[in-house]
């Protein structure tokens, strides 16, 4: 099984410099299963919800995202197209691992971000090895097998 961080499904969605690297690193992936924690399922909708209404309605700025989602609601094409991509991958989410004692010690001697942190306690919870992600951070974690 391989975990999928948010950037790479992102860079898979949206027409970006990336787009060519996450479309091989998923066609890859479909061979030995994909997974994201819910953390990467919270941050992928999020950040798809976030272009959308930029794109489509000049939102810019998180507080101004914010402000959309009170007035309009949250974009039902980013949860459309977030959850449209796990069915159409058939892609498994994961239940995040709750310690908080064990997140602190993860951020403190990978020197990694909370949010990151979380995604490499699950990992290693539910003993996934490899890990498709472009933040190079991941790569402080020794245990952790980091793709492309």
């Amino acid at each position: 099984m391989i975990c999928l961080d948010t950037n790479v499904i992102y860079h898979f969605l949206f027409e970006t410099e990336l787009t060519s690297a996450s479309e091989k690193v998923i066609r890859e992936a479909i061979i030995e299963g994909m997974a994201i924690p819910m953390i990467v399922y919270n941050e992928l909708l999020y950040t798809t919800g976030a272009k959308i209404a930029r794109v489509k309605y000049g939102v810019k700025g998180k507080y101004s995202f914010r402000k959309h989602i009170a007035e309009h609601g949250f974009p039902e094409e980013a949860i459309e197209k977030v959850n449209g991509f796990i069915r159409d991958f058939k892609v498994t989410i994961l239940r995040d691992h709750q310690d908080p004692d064990e997140l602190v010690k993860i951020i403190k001697v990978y020197r990694l971000a909370p949010n990151d942190a979380q995604i490499v306690l699950t990992c290693k919870h539910r003993s996934i090895e490899t890990l498709a992600t472009f933040d190079e951070d991941f790569k402080r974690v020794p245990w952790l097998k980091v793709i492309p």
